[in-house]
This record gives structure tokens, sequence and C-alpha cells, in this order.
């Protein structure tokens, strides 16, 4: 029991690990959650393969693009010991970095989206790692 609480604890810090580096830019970091054979599908369906397809989509994203993904809501089921499905619902913000930062932060783009992420999750060579995405929008506002 106590074995898998951690590998449900890593799974989770996993899912959030990944939403951070997209958010920060972090690419580096992304390649190193994402498993070799990854397949992402974003929401308007198109599927990229491998971490440097996922990557090179992120990098080449506008520059003034801000991004916070709010995570929640995670439920996981197992397939087996080294897979599980994880289901999580994501609160996506959006603004510019060319917006005048207040204290109260920058203003956020006025279309605010809330989806789904379906991830498989694999555990191999110690780790677990994140091998496919397919993520939609359910609202909008």
């Amino acid at each position: 029991m106590l074995l898998r609480a951690a590998h449900e604890q890593a799974i989770h810090a996993l899912i959030v690990r990944v939403g951070y580096a997209i958010d920060h830019s972090e690419l580096a970091d992304l390649t190193g959650c994402l498993h070799p054979d990854v397949v992402f599908v974003r929401p308007d369906g198109q599927a990229l393969q491998g971490p440097q397809a996922v990557c090179d989509a992120y990098a080449q994203r506008n520059s003034d693009r801000i991004t916070r993904h709010l995570l929640s809501n995670v439920h996981l089921t197992w397939s087996s010991p080294d897979r599980v499905q994880a289901h999580a619902t994501v609160l996506l913000w959006t603004g510019s970095l060319s917006d005048e930062k207040t204290a109260a932060g920058r203003p956020a783009d006025p279309v605010q989206k809330l989806g789904e992420h379906r991830d498989v999750l694999a555990f191999e060579a110690g780790r677990w790692w994140l091998l496919r995405r397919q993520s939609e929008f359910v609202f909008f506002r």
C-alpha cells in the first residue's frame, strides 16, 4: 500500500512538472518528463510524436504569450503495475508579457478555457514517464 502511494505521488508530481515546464518554457525539463515514444494529441487534433516534436511545438509559441495551467482532480486508473491512465482537469489562463505588470499581476486574456488531459504514464528504468497525452477543451469563457 505504501509503495503504491509513493507511485501515485510520483505520477501526480510528473503531471504537475509537465505543466510547469510548459508554462515556464523549461523545455529541457519537459524533455526529461517525456517517454521516447511520447505522443501528444493537442485539442485541435494535431498529434506530436516524440519529445523533440513536442518541445519544438512549444518553442515555436509566441514569446509574448504567458500560460498557466492549473491542474486538479487527477484520477488514476491502473491498467498494470507499470501503466497508469490519468485523467486531469485543466484550467488554462493566458496573457501577454507585453501587458503592464501591476501589483495584481497582468490582465488575463478575455477567453479562458477549462479542459482535460487524458494521459498514459509508463514506469520504465525506475521512474515514471509521460507516454501519451490527449487534451481537449470542455468549456470556455
